[in-house]
């Protein structure tokens, strides 16, 4: 590998060690089935009052683990990427 390109992948490492992500559900996909409901780690996955499942906040702050993206049977969740929070 040459320098240039061991740069670049260590720029895009740090740069991705930079970023968390949220899940987000796409309403109109959801089909209130409650898999991501299930098996969010965090328990910070409920349905809001259309019965749509959610991200709610908590003192838990998703971190795009990506479990609900990836066991959703309707494509339902995207995974935004939000830059971390870094406390000094």
């Amino acid at each position: 590998m040459d320098v240039s390109r061991s740069r670049d992948l260590q720029e895009a490492i740090k740069d991705i060690s930079k970023r968390s992500y949220k899940a987000i559900t796409i309403l109109e996909k959801c089909q209130s089935c409650g898999t991501c409901v299930k098996y969010c780690p965090l328990n910070i996955r409920k349905f809001n009052s259309e019965n749509k499942a959610i991200t709610i906040n908590s003192d838990k702050s998703c971190g795009g683990c990506s479990v609900c993206f990836h066991r959703c049977p309707n494509n339902a969740i995207l995974l935004n990427p939000i830059k971390k929070q870094h406390v000094k």
